[in-house]
């Protein structure tokens, strides 16, 4: 006996029994727990992916934010010098939202292609995320001790090359620090006005005082008058730098790291739901035989 199980409209078979109909109700529970069982995708996962890609979506937004106003706020002349990164942000976020849309698409109307293109995304990205979380993480202590070395052998800095005393100097003044490691020391006798505290209102905390008359003050090429006490940043620059560099580091490490998280989820979602499309099959036919089991009519044939 072969049972007959369609998905669309299940209709009523009746099987002879001692001249008699016994109406099958049991089938049509078949069929139902058969077209439960097998034929849809996980809906809850559906919505889930899809959240997941609009959230994905909105972080590779958050990057093309910051790559715009990096891109404004440094203007023509920073843009040129840190091209490199703020493409690098661009790219990055352009992709993330173009996967997002891609996988919220098969997703919703259960497209194979789309999710299989959004799989092979998430594993090329996460690849190339893991690969540069490495790369970040490797270089901190060597770009640490890159600079300090720049830094190490431009001292005396009143003997050093007049691009590294700009330098210098501008980082002073925007970080309110003098010096590379010793403070003040490192400019040798030439102390330059960026070092000074601001005489109208010195913070105490920062600064400290050092007898004037053994240093010549200078400010662009031109001798200031010589004080018997000055006002000195007492804080060098080059912990600044460093520190700020190692932060800065560890904040693309940290990003990297959640985006390559965030894509290894986004992979596992989408495999899942592959496999779950994939285990579709069409409806499996089961019927009802009312005609006897072919023995009997061998069993005739015999007779006869």
């Amino acid at each position: 006996m072969v049972l007959q199980c369609i998905t669309g409209s299940t209709q009523r078979t009746r099987l002879p029994v001692e001249d008699s109909c016994i109406e099958l109700s049991l089938c049509e529970i078949c069929c139902s727990f058969i077209r439960l069982t097998m034929a849809n995708v996980s809906t809850s996962l559906k919505w889930v992916f899809i959240v997941f890609n609009i959230l994905f979506a909105i972080a590779g937004g958050v990057l093309i934010m910051i790559a715009m106003i990096g891109h404004i706020s440094q203007g023509p002349e920073g843009f040129e010098q840190n091209l490199s990164g703020v493409v690098l942000l661009y790219l990055i976020g352009a992709v993330t939202m173009a996967l997002s849309i891609i996988g919220a698409y098969g997703a919703h109307k259960e497209k194979k292609w789309a999710l299989i293109v959004f799989f092979t995304g998430m594993v090329v990205g996460n690849a190339c995320l893991l690969l540069l979380s490495v790369t970040v993480s490797v270089s901190i202590p060597v770009a640490t001790q890159t600079i300090e070395n720049y830094f190490y052998n431009a001292i005396p800095l009143d003997e050093a090359s007049q691009d590294i005393q700009n330098v210098v100097g501008k980082l002073q003044s925007e970080l309110n620090c003098c010096g590379v490691f010793n403070g003040y020391q490192d400019w040798g006798k030439h102390l330059p006005q960026s070092c000074l505290c601001p005489s109208y209102r010195p913070n105490m905390d920062k600064c400290e005082k050092i007898n004037g008359s053994q240093f010549e003050t200078y400010e662009h090429g031109s001798m200031l008058s010589e004080d018997s006490d000055k006002l000195v940043y007492k804080e060098p620059c080059a912990p600044f730098v460093t520190n700020t560099m190692r932060k800065a580091l560890n904040i693309m490490l940290g990003i990297c790291l959640g985006f390559a998280i965030m894509a290894f989820i986004g992979m596992a979602m989408s495999m899942t739901l592959l496999c779950q499309m994939r285990r579709q099959r069409s409806p499996v036919s089961l019927s009802m035989n009312p005609s006897g089991p072919p023995y009997k009519e061998l069993h005739n044939a015999a007779e006869n």
